[in-house]
């Protein structure tokens, strides 16, 4: 294949890549002020144990936790089981990848209505393109039927 390249010649590729499906872009927000925001993110924060069990790296599920009666998540309640980035600040403040503590906050000075009180959690590395439709499939199905108006994803 290198041969072929070099030279000018036609080459096909020995590594097929997948090409994603193309998603629409949601319109914005019209009054976050009356908005329901989610948190989602790929930094594997969870509850103290891993309940769901989801893998350090290569991740073939998500987990849903719940936020409600929070001001702000709790280290050592809530932990990372990341295995891409140290987890030290993760661990130390859970509120720097999910900031629980920030939205409400934004709640009380009527930035946003509310912040739903579930928060969603996966580990990036190495997921497949296959699993993390799936995951976006998933949340998103769970977000529309709950009457969440937007989500903040907070990546690592």
């Amino acid at each position: 294949m290198l041969l072929k390249k070099m030279s000018g010649e036609p080459f096909v590729s020995e590594y097929l890549q997948e090409i994603p499906e193309k998603v629409a872009i949601a319109p914005p927000v019209k009054d976050l002020a009356k908005a329901t925001v989610a948190l989602l993110n790929t930094g594997g924060i969870v509850p103290a144990g891993n309940p769901d069990k989801i893998e350090s790296s290569s991740a073939t599920k998500y987990g849903a936790y719940s936020a409600a009666g929070c001001e702000r998540l709790e280290a050592g309640k809530i932990i990372s089981i990341h295995g891409g980035y140290d987890t030290s600040f993760a661990n130390a403040d859970p509120n720097r990848i999910v900031p629980v503590d920030v939205m409400r906050g934004l709640e009380k000075e009527g930035v946003i209505g509310k912040m739903h009180e579930t928060f969603y959690t996966t580990v990036g590395t190495g997921a497949s393109l296959l699993n993390g439709e799936a995951f976006g499939r998933g949340i998103a199905g769970a977000l529309k039927e709950a009457g969440v108006d937007a989500a903040i994803m907070v990546s690592t």
